[in-house]
């Protein structure tokens, strides 16, 4: 059969690892996609009105406008299948796009904690899955079984004729649709796709070529802004050069882009705090500490899962002995670490985080720098493999340098 005789489709989701809303949980949207999703796609026989299965958007060639491939997706595609559990607010747009354009064939898909949470009730009757973030991914059995009721949508769509709807605007018969061409070429082309993009970036990134990484960054956000993006942007232009002038350079960007005072980026937080802990170590102005501490403790409130903000928030408190000679105010700061460092090792077990190789690795190494910080002893019986050279020198030079603040901190307090 030709591919063009076959029923397309194309999914509407956010890419990557995003918070889900009203909670601090964040959702692996790439898993959900290429582990549930898209196995059921090519099993139905489904294809992309681009080329090479490129369902969703973040694998279309980024030689394509992406505002106008997904208007012509969303448009031209026989099924729509939209992810609806982050609220991304593109995927939301994009949904009532469809339901606009199109009197059928609209699937909404939604974690459970978001359907419950905020229950669409103008689209609550209308075909939709609702799927078990941990479940979809760890349980076979379990995923199994909801690949096998989406398929059963996505065959009612494919068997239906005309009469049906699916759709709360033609629900009301109010108008139709003409368009002006009956189909859409398939388009096929050489140009890299924004995931590729994303992994290039990524791994440059990871091997410490900060500033290929973050001209690879920027081409990402000249094509589509995206939070988690940005961030890894600002994180390799200050890492590109760890001095003064760069470093206040990139501050001053940051917060000309990003209200730090208001955001609840965790990785914004983190990032903003290690600047400032970067330009303390150079200068050894208390401005820099006091800033640095200020938004380790703000991103800890946010929390995605692996301590980052608390471990380093704990940290800079024991570099109080630095530019204080008030054996007073050296203890207040040692023990303040000592308590959350402890009130946050108990709470680390009922975290819920997103569970990689990656993120469990700096999960166990801040874990262990917590209870460095405790005790004042290392009794790790943690083997820490990691994943990427930029993991392993962090961990390293980051233990190093806990352990070299610390040691003082206690020297300082016995003087």
């Amino acid at each position: 059969m030709d591919s063009r005789e076959k029923s397309t489709c194309f999914v509407v989701m956010g890419y990557g690892i995003k918070k889900m809303p009203g909670t601090l949980i964040k959702l692996n949207l790439d898993e959900v996609y290429f582990e549930f999703i898209k196995p059921v796609l090519l099993d139905a026989k489904l294809v992309s009105i681009y080329s090479n299965d490129s369902f969703r958007g973040d694998e279309v060639s980024t030689s394509i406008a992406i505002h106008k491939s997904f208007i012509k997706s969303i448009f031209f595609a026989d099924i729509v299948i939209a992810d609806i559990s982050t609220l991304n607010q593109n995927a939301i747009y994009e949904l009532g796009l469809r339901h606009a354009m199109k009197s059928k064939s609209t699937i909404i898909l939604s974690e459970s904690n978001t359907f419950e949470k905020f229950p669409f009730f103008d689209i609550s009757m209308y075909p939709r899955l609702i799927y078990d973030r941990e479940k979809i991914i760890y349980d076979l059995d379990y995923r199994t079984d909801m690949q096998k009721k989406l398929k059963e949508k996505i065959n009612t769509c494919i068997n239906s004729n005309e009469k049906y709807i699916d759709s709360p605007v033609f629900d009301l018969d109010l108008y139709t649709i003409s368009p002006n061409i009956a189909h859409i070429d398939f388009v096929s082309s050489d140009d890299l796709s924004l995931r590729e993009l994303l992994k290039n970036a990524e791994n440059l990134k990871e091997c410490n070529e900060f500033s290929k990484a973050e001209d690879a960054y920027k081409e990402i956000l000249n094509i589509t802004f995206d939070e988690d993006v940005f961030s890894q942007y600002i994180l390799c232009m200050y890492k590109k050069d760890i001095s003064t002038a760069n470093l206040l350079k990139t501050f001053n960007f940051l917060i000309n882009k990003v209200e730090l005072e208001t955001t609840t980026n965790e990785d914004i937080l983190g990032i903003a705090a290690a600047i400032n802990k970067n330009l303390f170590n150079l200068t050894n102005n208390e401005d820099f500490l006091s800033a640095s501490l200020r938004y380790y403790k703000n991103g800890a409130n946010f929390d995605k899962g692996n301590l980052y903000c608390v471990r380093n928030y704990c940290a800079m408190l024991l570099k109080k002995y630095k530019v204080s000679n008030d054996i007073e105010t050296i203890k207040e700061h040692y023990y303040t670490a000592v308590h959350s460092a402890r009130e946050n090792l108990t709470e680390a077990m009922h975290l819920k985080r997103e569970k990689t190789d990656m993120n469990d690795i700096w999960f166990n190494s801040n874990l262990n720098d917590l209870m460095f910080i405790i005790y004042g002893e290392d009794n790790s019986i943690l083997n820490l493999e990691c994943a990427t050279n930029r993991q392993k020198e962090t961990i390293i030079n980051g233990e190093a340098e806990l352990k070299l603040d610390y040691n003082n901190m206690i020297k300082k307090m016995k003087n």
